[in-house]
């Protein structure tokens, strides 16, 4: 189940660090959500509208900042996402997820601080040491094999931006009782 608390929390501790909360649309053009999507997964296309459902509040904010309604900075925004993930644990079509985006400040420093920001936001909530992994773009922070979030930098024509998952629900609700019903 979705814990819009945890959600609230992670806005919260967020916007206390310099992420100014944002709403951005749901819906977004192919070209811009193409821009995010990997090679070979299909979009949740609304027909009706000429659009696509966003799999991620990062197109929202590339969606915003090409129509020029967003200045360079470091937002926050949270929504659902819609994906065509396998179903298991902590994967599900959609979700709600509270996502970061740096566009003022893209260096790999950068991106190295808001990873350990996050990392020190979701270690609260464990006993057990969380894990940062390097991947092909960025880093993903873990708790044994379960991911908790992904960090990158990426670059299109008309941006350059650094990523990163604030706090996913109900994924991060459903690692937290796993890992206080193994405490007991």
């Amino acid at each position: 189940m979705i814990d819009y608390g945890f959600l609230n929390d992670a806005n919260i501790f967020y916007e206390n660090r310099g992420f100014q909360r944002i709403e951005v649309p749901w819906l977004v053009t192919e070209a811009v959500d193409s821009i995010t999507r990997p090679v070979g997964v299909e979009p949740y296309v609304v027909p009706a509208k000429k659009k696509n459902l966003i799999a991620s509040g990062e197109q929202g904010f590339l969606y915003l900042y090409l129509k020029e309604y967003l200045p360079k900075g470091s937002f926050q925004t949270t929504t659902p996402c819609f994906r065509n993930d396998s179903f298991d644990f902590t994967h599900t079509k959609y979700f709600m997820k509270n996502e970061l985006i740096k566009t003022d400040k893209t260096s790999k420093y950068e991106l190295e601080r808001l990873v350990e920001l996050c990392c020190n936001h979701f270690q609260h909530c464990f006993d057990k040491e969380l894990t940062i992994i390097p991947t092909l773009d960025g880093y993903d922070i873990n708790i044994d094999d379960y991911e908790l979030g992904s960090y990158g930098i990426r670059e299109c024509e008309f941006l350059k931006w650094i990523y990163g998952t604030g706090w996913a629900e109900p994924r991060m609700s459903k690692l937290i009782t796993l890992y206080q019903k193994n405490k007991l």
